[in-house]
């Protein structure tokens, strides 16, 4: 079992087009902990590691991957998290990655 980090913010579903309070479930950084976190709040790195492993990006900076699924219409999909100098500043959904459920 993986472990990862949930970012919660409100997100309009791209399958159902409600806005719902989303659970994202991000993969990298430093995700030993589990944390919850929202946009505007700092983001952990593990020190002294590469960043594919959880280390910390020049600047703070990444554009990540996340994974959500919507509360509303229970359908998933990617988004794209934005970090700049260590701090979660927004997503936005990846229409260009389908989620794992077909409908």
């Amino acid at each position: 079992m993986g472990t990862y980090n949930i970012l919660r913010t409100s997100l309009p579903c791209p399958h159902c087009n409600r806005l719902a309070g989303m659970e994202i479930e991000l993969f990298f950084g430093d995700t030993r902990g589990m944390s919850i976190c929202a946009i505007g709040e700092p983001y952990q790195w593990i020190p002294q590691k590469a960043v594919q492993n959880g280390g910390r990006p020049k600047n703070g900076d990444l554009d990540g991957e996340g994974y959500c699924e919507c509360p509303l219409c229970q359908r998933d999909f990617f988004v794209r998290v934005r970090v700049r100098g260590d701090i979660l500043e927004g997503v936005q959904v990846n229409n260009e990655k389908p989620g794992y459920t077909l409908a």
